[in-house]
């Protein structure tokens, strides 16, 4: 894996962050394929392209049987939940499917790409699950802890910004620099059919084992948004 130093991250995260302002747009009303419209670096794209497949694979509608060849991204292949975590089928209709890079839980995790697990919908929960993970080492050679604390502090103002959400978590009363961070937060987020939908959040940064971010949409919208 090629690395940088903290300069380079800092240009490219201000430009990576100018862009987006316009990247980042309301989610359609039809789904459409998963794209990575930034460098998927252990940095703040990294955490944006997160986002941004959290709006496309579980904001913008509900799962269907359809919707994993929908949002399939360029590269990426469809394979069973049970396949893809435990390596081999465990029925013969999968009730989940994973958007992956590699075919393989432990492959993407060590090669840093992000999956999205969807959950198909039933009679108890019409609207299914979704949740996106993402877990990658650091890409660079030095300023490691300038990185990590950058993204603690920027992970809440870009998710509530990205996505038009609202904490519903208590916030930390304050920041200290520290060499690793579990930060777990909760959000209602604007979802389909002018819902809110709940979302949790798990960040993880540890310095020597980089970043890890799940990102899971709740089973059921719960209540109607007022956007006027």
């Amino acid at each position: 894996m090629r690395k940088t130093s903290l300069p380079q991250f800092l240009r490219s995260a201000c430009l990576s962050a100018i862009w987006s302002l316009g990247a980042l747009s309301a989610a359609s009303a039809e789904p459409e394929r998963i794209t990575f419209a930034h460098k998927n670096w252990s940095d703040l794209r990294g955490i944006l392209n997160v986002f941004e497949t959290l709006r496309s694979a579980c904001l913008t509608q509900p799962v269907t049987q359809e919707l994993p060849a929908q949002l399939l991204p360029e590269g990426y292949q469809i394979v069973s939940s049970d396949l893809y975590a435990l390596g081999f089928e465990a029925g013969s209709k999968p009730k989940a499917v994973v958007l992956s890079k590699n075919g393989e839980e432990a492959r993407d995790l060590a090669e840093g790409e992000p999956y999205v697990e969807l959950t198909f919908a039933t009679d108890a929960t019409p609207s299914g699950g979704c949740r996106v993970t993402w877990s990658r080492d650091w890409d660079y050679s030095e300023g490691v802890n300038g990185v990590m604390n950058s993204m603690a502090v920027l992970f809440d103002p870009w998710f509530s910004y990205s996505l038009r959400a609202v904490r519903a978590s208590r916030p930390d009363e304050g920041f200290t620099p520290q060499d690793q961070y579990s930060q777990v937060s909760e959000w209602a987020v604007p979802c389909f059919d002018g819902q809110w939908c709940r979302v949790g959040a798990i960040l993880e940064l540890r310095r020597d084992e980089g970043v890890r971010l799940t990102i899971t949409r709740g089973e059921e919208p719960v209540g109607a948004r007022n956007d006027n």
